[in-house]
């Protein structure tokens, strides 16, 4: 273990062990591929944060336009391509982090490797980039959502289109947490100290990854 590391971030068992059950193989390797799946996050919110920001910008303008000038129309031309966009991002995303474990000869072990569990700094910049996209991606899907609930054009049109977008976003986190089940925990607990922790739990309910996590004992992630 390294002594570099942040002693906050190290201890994320429920349990409060300081011991790490990963053998230093496992860890290595573990290391390697939370290295791996950040940089595939990380690309992935350089180029959808700044979509979510100009979706948050026209969905504002129009809500702050009187009722009789809003041109829902015209909100809905703009915001949909960048909905689809950032889908797209998020879909091909999934699909390489699936691509990181193509026989699912990782996620298989993952569930006996992390019952205790020690964050590398590879994990803790995975856990980081992840809290970043489920911050900014699962807060604009929520934040859009509300807005739009008082422009019934736009909220017809572009309500399936969130919904769409909250679907690869689901499933990434999904994918991370067959494959390194401990950093969800991580991210649970960033997101959790932004007060966010009730989207992450809809987003850990929605692929019915509750279960697995209490039962490597992250069950502290589920309690009120």
């Amino acid at each position: 273990m390294s002594q570099t590391e942040n002693p906050t971030t190290m201890n994320q068992h429920q349990g409060g062990t300081s011991k790490d059950e990963r053998t230093d193989d496992q860890r290595k390797q573990d290391a390697q591929l939370a290295e791996r799946l950040s940089g595939l996050i990380e690309d992935a919110n350089s180029r959808v944060v700044p979509l979510c920001n100009m979706i948050r910008k026209h969905i504002e303008t129009a809500s702050a336009q009187d009722q009789a000038d809003q041109n829902q129309d015209e909100l809905t031309n703009k915001v949909k391509p960048l909905l689809q966009q950032a889908e797209k991002i998020l879909n091909e995303t999934h699909g390489m982090i699936k691509g990181a474990d193509p026989d699912n000869k990782i996620s298989s072990k993952a569930r006996s490797n992390q019952k205790a569990f020690q964050a590398t700094p590879e994990e803790q910049r995975l856990a980081e980039a992840l809290k970043v996209m489920i911050e900014e991606v699962g807060g604009i899907i929520d934040w859009a959502r509300d807005k739009i609930d008082n422009l019934p054009k736009a909220k017809k049109d572009l309500g399936p289109l969130l919904d769409a977008l909250s679907q690869p976003l689901t499933q990434i986190v999904g994918g991370v947490g067959m494959l390194l089940a401990g950093v969800l925990n991580l991210v649970g607990n960033l997101l959790k100290g932004i007060g966010l922790d009730s989207l992450f739990k809809s987003i850990v309910g929605a692929m019915g990854l509750k279960d697995i996590l209490s039962g490597l004992g992250f069950g502290d992630l589920f309690s009120n």
